[in-house]
């Protein structure tokens, strides 16, 4: 099911209304980066160094959409 893990953490109700009409495969790697300490450890560190999405999407073989979606749920996290 589509954002099952976001929900149980209280997150979709922060989600922007567009990113959440996204694919259940996108929803699935998204989940995978919130939930795994090491990935946003990553994503962060990339963040920090300017990277943009398309960028950091090309390190990890994520999407720029799903790469969009993880940096607007960090926002919402911190």
């Amino acid at each position: 099911m589509v954002w099952d893990k976001i929900k149980e953490m209280n997150l979709y109700d922060k989600i922007s209304d567009d990113l959440k009409q996204i694919s259940s495969h996108d929803s699935e790697v998204v989940e995978r980066y919130i939930t795994d300490t090491d990935g946003l450890k990553e994503i962060k560190s990339f963040m920090r160094q300017g990277w943009d999405s398309s960028r950091i999407g090309q390190q990890l073989g994520l999407t720029i959409n799903q790469v969009d979606i993880i940096k607007e749920l960090l926002g919402k996290l911190n």
